[in-house]
């Protein structure tokens, strides 16, 4: 290649270097489709990188030949892929090993098949060649509506630190109740995402779940202190309203989940496996107080469910009283 007469100026159009970063950034997403393919398919063509991406097949070559480079030249080096005359294809090897384990490992290939049986992976993301056939016994998630105002206003607010007025849908109201907040963080319980704020009308931390607010107007002003009278008659009241502020939206509880004792060894034995307990039995999950609740309900933890035959409580808590007590606390 001819160098450039002139080392002090530089021909190289921006177009050239975004192209280039563009051409970078696609090989990087071929290399990952290749690892991925081989990982879980066990096998790939050119073929199959010409209909994924639309490149040419001298460069689906080059992409293979690349990533061959990289493995062999990885510590220790290795041959993951091995090219079949007879089928032509590629084909992965024993000693094979990812280079994106994370992105080929069972994590992501479940979370990707849950969202392809629903039909809901993009198209961009859907790196599988032979997908098996997936049922779903579970009750998915309504696909809840949250106005995009409503969203916009939210965001505003908690980047400014700034109060709104919503129009709010709650259960123990016949008709839509108006609060000011100052909202601060979002929370999600595992089926439903809520808004966590401070309510200036109740006076507290609460959390309102957001394909309930009707509306939300657009923040204009700080949100400040609230100052209210003490309902036990010791004067006024001065609290702040910030995330910092929000001692049980800060403060961490430990869970410390076992297999329900009351089982069988050998049903526990299994209970462990599949929650993935580690050897001493004891797997210790942290979570904010304020979603304390939401996270005892979702393991099934909750005094109703303790009721139940010990075959349909497959895990107990074993600091059980803290956590009844701290949950006891929160409802005075």
């Amino acid at each position: 290649m001819a160098k450039n007469k002139n080392p002090e100026k530089d021909t190289t159009k921006k177009s050239d270097l975004s192209a280039n970063a563009s051409n970078k950034w696609s090989r990087k997403r071929r290399i990952e489709f290749i690892d991925f393919r081989l990982s879980i398919d066990g096998k790939i063509n050119r073929a199959d990188l010409v209909d994924f991406f639309g490149i040419s097949i001298p460069q689906a070559s080059l992409d293979l030949s690349y990533y061959r480079d990289l493995v062999t030249n990885c510590n220790p080096p290795r041959e993951n892929l091995h090219y079949d005359m007879h089928q032509k294809v590629y084909l992965r090897t024993e000693d094979f090993k990812p280079v994106y384990p994370e992105q080929c490992g069972s994590s992501n290939f479940f979370n990707d098949l849950i969202q392809y049986a629903k039909n809901e992976l993009p198209q961009s993301k859907n790196y599988f060649g032979f997908t098996p056939d997936v049922g779903l016994a579970c009750l998915q998630p309504p696909k809840r509506i949250i106005d995009e105002s409503v969203l916009s206003n939210l965001l505003d607010a908690i980047r400014g630190h700034l109060a709104l007025h919503i129009v709010y849908k709650s259960l123990s109201s016949d008709s839509n109740e108006d609060f000011l907040i100052a909202p601060h963080s979002f929370a999600f319980d595992g089926f439903r995402w809520h808004i966590r704020a401070y309510c200036y009308d109740r006076h507290e931390f609460r959390d309102y779940v957001l394909s309930r607010i009707r509306s939300a107007d657009h923040p204009k002003t700080q949100a400040p202190n609230d100052r209210f009278s003490d309902p036990i008659g010791n004067g006024f009241r001065e609290v702040g309203t910030g995330n910092k502020d929000d001692f049980d939206w800060n403060e961490m509880v430990t869970l410390e989940l076992q297999a329900n004792p009351e089982l069988p060894e050998n049903a526990r034995r299994a209970i462990e496996l599949d929650y993935g307990l580690p050897k001493e039995g004891v797997l210790k999950h942290q979570v904010k107080k304020a979603l304390l609740f939401y996270a005892v309900r979702s393991l099934h933890l909750t005094q109703a469910y303790r009721k139940l035959p010990p075959e349909e409580r497959q895990l107990a808590l074993v600091n059980q009283k803290e956590i009844d007590d701290i949950l006891g606390s929160m409802d005075k």
